[in-house]
């Protein structure tokens, strides 16, 4: 999402990422590609685009770089009225599941499905850092405000605070399930984290895991603080507002949930 222009790019099996104005609804631009797109990202600043490939019909992983014109509007991209080629793109072994920019554009952090998470250096075109954090696939990867800590959510049910710098743990997360998001909060000590087990597995475990929650945690002591319920699927996705006073959850059974906190949970003192 592009807060100063309200552009929207998302990511699609169709073998396209697609950039639409978020005040019409309309797509001003697909870029095509020769799988399905993994993942997508506006740059900070909106003058680039990234995009994700995966290993489909034999093909190798990579990250795709794009140069947006014009500051990347909406408007411009629709009256360039061209086929958007990459500017750059980087080949990796392992099947990238998410990829997000650093917060200066001149880095791009991923994780794939080996457990891994990695520093890609935009301007040397090669890896910075490289660390196995996890036993699993690690399905999503989220910052904190000031970019100084990586969250992270895995499918070997737990989540990892970590330096942004040097990928290193701070601190862990332990839940029950397989975990798809998480976000950390912009105004309390506060970390969210949600997944569930597919509709394969629901049959062969317990009716406590077959519960699909998003779960709060203490950022610092990584306690446990509180659970919410609500959806009927796994929970692929969360974000926090803004401001830190709600989040939002969307999960398989094809709801997108707004939560709205009360003036209590803002009198939790740390």
């Amino acid at each position: 999402y592009q807060r100063r222009v309200h552009g929207v790019v998302t990511a699609g099996a169709d073998q396209s990422a697609k950039i639409w104005d978020l005040m019409t609804g309309q797509c001003v631009a697909s870029l095509n590609h020769p799988t399905p797109v993994r993942s997508v990202g506006f740059s900070h600043g909106d003058t680039m685009l990234l995009t994700v490939t995966d290993t489909s019909y034999g093909r190798t992983p990579a990250i795709h770089i794009y140069n947006l014109p014009d500051g990347g509007t909406p408007k411009s991209i629709k009256e360039a009225r061209t086929e958007f080629n990459p500017m750059l793109s980087y080949e990796t072994p392992e099947k990238i599941t998410c990829a997000i920019w650093g917060p200066t554009n001149e880095t791009i952090y991923f994780c794939s499905e080996d457990g891994s998470i990695a520093i890609y250096d935009v301007n040397a075109q090669k890896e910075a850092c490289f660390n196995i954090a996890h036993k699993a696939n690690c399905a999503r990867i989220s910052f904190d405000r000031d970019y100084s800590c990586l969250l992270t959510a895995s499918h070997d049910q737990c989540g990892k605070l970590l330096n942004s710098k040097d990928l290193k743990e701070r601190k862990k997360y332990d839940s029950d399930k397989p975990l798809n998001d998480g976000a950390i909060s912009p105004l309390m000590n506060h970390v969210i984290l949600a997944g569930g087990h597919d509709a394969q597995s629901i049959t062969n475990i317990s009716h406590r895991q077959n519960k699909f929650e998003t779960r709060f945690f203490h950022k610092l002591y990584c306690d446990e603080l509180a659970n919410i319920t609500g959806h009927f699927g796994p929970i692929n996705a969360l974000a926090f507002a803004p401001d830190g006073r709600g989040f939002a959850s969307g999960g398989e059974d094809g709801f997108v949930r707004l939560h709205h906190f009360d003036d209590d949970y803002f009198k939790y003192k740390d």
